[in-house]
């Protein structure tokens, strides 16, 4: 199911939630209509974790996880990660990060067994992400960004890309990730589709301003199809 919710004043969901198919991440003051929105989603699946990064609510652009574990950037304080241990799954793998990229999340898409990768990040970093979340990656742009992170999103179903990409490379990228792509935007026009929708395998937040045709490819790409 796709769900329609505004984080305050901001349609850019991706940035404030981290969502995996083991668990949530969320800001500890989140507003209570994003919450129970969340919470209505999700409660009886998977834990729900309320926490800060970097002191910031920019969770979603700052971490970046799938269902086997989560990078932080190496200036998580000691008890933010500690929060982060204590209430995520045991057998969640949590490693620091310390690369120039702070907002990890705008240069990484991830699913549960493959990662894109800006192609500027260090090659010991790649190495560090390989392990932690268990992925095979391919350092990339995808039409002319590098930041694949925020141009792209995807789950285990199938993703969407930005607009600017040419059918030839849509299809070599669907190809490479071995799930279907579409291309499309999300509120209203918006290409930063990795910033403007949180997704697993099953649940799919998008900004409360997403179109009706944004909402039919967003749902036709992301969800499984019964």
């Amino acid at each position: 199911m796709v769900i329609k919710i505004k984080y305050q004043r901001s349609d850019l969901v991706g940035v404030y939630m981290k969502l995996t198919n083991s668990f949530c991440i969320i800001p500890h003051d989140t507003p209570a209509n994003f919450y129970k929105s969340t919470k209505n989603e999700l409660y009886d699946k998977i834990p729900i974790i309320t926490t800060s990064i970097l002191g910031s609510r920019s969770i979603g652009r700052l971490i970046i996880g799938n269902k086997k574990g989560i990078v932080v950037p190496y200036q998580t304080t000691v008890e933010e990660f500690e929060n982060l241990k204590n209430f995520l799954p045991e057998d969640i793998l949590i490693k620091r990060c310390d690369d120039k990229f702070s907002a990890l999340a705008n240069s990484v898409c991830t699913n549960d067994y493959i990662a894109l990768v800006n192609p500027e990040i260090s090659l010991q970093t790649v190495e560090l992400i390989s392990d932690v979340l268990g992925v095979e990656i391919f350092r990339m742009s995808i039409g002319k960004e590098n930041l694949v992170g925020s141009y792209c999103i995807f789950n285990n179903n199938g993703g969407i890309i930005h607009p600017s990409v040419q059918f030839e490379e849509q299809d070599e990228l669907s190809s490479l990730l071995e799930i279907p792509l579409l291309i499309g935007t999300v509120n209203c026009g918006n290409k930063l589709v990795g910033s403007g929708i949180s997704t697993n395998d099953w649940a799919t937040f998008c900004g409360l301003s997403t179109t009706q045709s944004e909402l039919f490819v967003i749902e036709t790409a992301l969800m499984k199809k019964k």
